[in-house]
């Protein structure tokens, strides 16, 4: 429901934006004339401006789990910053356009763009690696809980006082260890599905003594990784 909401909210910041450019341009059309290369100059920037922040409303709408941030500012309130100081800067430029000089207007016009483009590039960029990164973590969470539902089976079905005991302090270790994974817990992760099998096996052929020294073994390999994952944060 909040998504949709969402979803629905920007499609209609995107078309009160436009509204807003319809306008932009009766105006400037109606008040001024004597179109000069400043006046075109300062117009065709504005027009991107525009044109920029609904691309940006667009991609904001369809980028609902992660927002694009840059050093604490999402890009859509930077995408507003931009066209109000653009239009500040276009409408100065025009009022003045018979005494300003083309480079002059040129240099302004460009360097709010490129502040505008580079501001983008990086939000949009920090938004990929935290997409990346939790999507790995996504995948990584799944793949320990499915362990840990593993554990949790052996569990209700055991009848052991002991061995129940060892595999619920086994479930909650799994259950709350790091969901993040490297190279460096590669071998580790790998040792632990593998025990875990073992386990299993154990389990079913009701061979308690082993069942909790692999437990015991298995606590300590997840102890281990997340050392090794602590380390490397």
């Amino acid at each position: 429901m909040n998504k949709a909401l969402n979803y629905k909210n920007h499609i209609l910041a995107a078309i009160i934006y436009a509204a807003i450019f319809a306008i932009y341009n009766v105006l400037v059309f109606v008040i001024f004339d004597n179109y000069n290369a400043v006046f075109w100059i300062s117009y065709v920037f504005m027009t991107i401006s525009f044109i920029s922040n609904i691309a940006v409303v667009m991609v904001s709408s369809k980028a609902r789990d992660v927002e694009a941030v840059f050093m604490g500012i999402p890009l859509l309130s930077f995408s507003v910053f931009h066209v109000v100081a653009e239009l500040f800067a276009s409408t100065v430029l025009i009022i003045f356009r018979s005494t300003v000089s083309i480079k002059i207007t040129l240099a302004v016009q460009i360097v709010l763009l490129l502040l505008f483009v580079v501001f983008a590039a990086v939000a949009l960029l920090s938004k990929n690696v935290v997409t990346n990164i939790n999507e790995t973590v996504r995948v990584n969470s799944t793949n320990i809980k499915s362990l840990a539902v593993d554990v949790k089976l052996l569990e209700d079905d055991c009848t052991d006082s002991e061995l129940k005991h060892t595999l619920h302090k086994l479930y909650e270790a799994v259950y709350y260890s790091d969901p993040m994974t490297n190279e460096n817990v590669a071998q580790l992760d790998d040792m632990i599905k593998s025990k875990i099998n073992e386990l299993k096996y154990l389990c079913h052929n009701n061979d308690k003594n082993e069942a909790i020294q692999v437990c015991l073994k298995l606590q300590t390999y997840i102890k281990e990784r997340n050392s090794k994952l602590m380390l490397t944060k």
